[in-house]
């Protein structure tokens, strides 16, 4: 059922969002749009099915941590 609304709520924000930048021709924004649309489209399912996504948080840290060597202190 979750699924069914996420798609229904994803396909109703294209329909709405999608026909001006079309008529316009704004080819670059399109791609950039679809681009982000389905990767969070993607995210929303994901979730909708109970798939545990990793926080982003965590690779940002690790990245500070094992990258550049960075450390930081909690007060």
């Amino acid at each position: 059922m979750n699924l069914f609304i996420i798609l229904a709520v994803f396909t109703g924000i294209a329909a709405y969002d999608l026909p001006p930048v079309i008529k316009n021709k704004q080819w670059r924004n399109l791609a950039l749009y679809i681009v982000f649309f389905l990767f969070i489209l993607l995210i929303g399912i994901l979730m909708s099915l109970d798939v545990t996504i990793p926080s982003p948080i965590k690779a940002i840290q690790n990245f500070y941590q094992n990258v550049l060597h960075l450390a930081f202190k909690v007060s």
